[in-house]
């Protein structure tokens, strides 16, 4: 115990190798210590060893109190390896195996919400949000208001978010989350620009924060200040294919038309999805006005 305890400690400063020493001892000493093995684990799992992860986690048998929550960063591990497939599977078994363990059935949701499985992720929260009436959390409904956006079901999205902020006003990421749709969606963009300020506020080095704010001063007509918001936006995210089309978009307002081509080239080699590709080209070859302003996805402000 006291070996784990101060394993603990070195992996909150940071000191990987002491406190994968320290755990290693520990297990020597005693190997069926389950929550020594989710720490190894975690440690791994930050130093990109993902397979030595997920044979740490491992360790953790079937019934033990530690079961879901390894089993749950099993899936993970291999979904950050590139088998989604498998990761899936794990993550479904685990949910399955302990029904009423929040974090297993939440890191189901959220792995089928990485997958771009909407409507199950939503499909898994809903059960999880009706049970905790009596002291909700803020997070499930974010959760479940990313994936009814991507679902197409904003709506249903917007009244989610709207009840996390009820919950927890002064949170960075529902506030730019809630801020940045409505303006990209052209929708209380007066009452949007205030939010991304205060979001801005709370986390001043977060790009995409940033680039919410630039992106409400464009929808106002402000294209100077959105100059000057999404620069700052770029810096911090130079590779980000929305806040490069922004960029793009704000630069061609003022009258920087050469700029403004740059970035939308820029996006072109950014990986962007089909979307993005498509509205970056008709820019380049038609300027602003035969594409209109951008519109970009949510998520990449999240």
């Amino acid at each position: 115990e006291g070996l784990v305890a101060c394993a603990a400690t070195f992996a909150g400063e940071r000191q990987t190798q002491f406190a994968l020493a320290y755990l290693r001892l520990a297990l020597r000493l005693d190997p069926n210590r389950d929550e020594a093995w989710v720490l190894v684990g975690d440690l791994l799992n930050q130093n990109q060893d993902s397979r030595g992860a997920i044979e740490a986690y491992g360790h953790v048998p079937p019934g033990a109190p530690h079961y879901a929550s390894a089993q749950s960063k099993i899936a993970w591990a291999w979904n950050d390896q590139g088998d989604k497939a498998k990761a899936l599977e794990v993550a479904r078994a685990a949910a399955k195996a302990a029904p009423d363990d929040r974090d297993a059935q939440v890191a189901l949701a959220d792995l089928l919400r990485a997958n771009s499985q909407w409507s199950e992720s939503v499909a898994v929260l809903d059960p999880l949000i009706a049970r905790e009436t009596a002291s909700p959390d803020w997070r499930l409904f974010y959760l479940r208001a990313v994936a009814l956006d991507q679902a197409g079901r904003w709506p249903e999205a917007e009244r989610d978010l709207k009840k996390a902020l009820e919950l927890n006003p002064d949170e960075p990421e529902l506030l730019n989350f809630l801020g940045y749709t409505w303006i990209d969606r052209n929708e209380h963009v007066p009452e949007a620009l205030v939010m991304v300020q205060r979001a801005v506020l709370a986390r001043p080095q977060s790009g995409a924060m940033l680039d919410s704010l630039g992106w409400a001063y464009y929808r106002l007509g402000d294209y100077k200040a959105a100059v000057e918001k999404l620069e700052g936006a770029v810096e911090l995210e130079p590779g980000d294919p929305d806040v490069n089309g922004h960029l793009g978009d704000a630069y061609w307002r003022v009258g920087r038309k050469t700029e403004a081509q740059y970035q939308w080239r820029r996006v072109l080699t950014l990986e962007p999805d089909e979307k993005q590709k498509t509205e970056a080209e008709a820019k380049l070859k038609n300027g602003l006005a035969a594409a209109g302003p951008a519109t970009t996805s949510t998520m990449a402000h999240n």
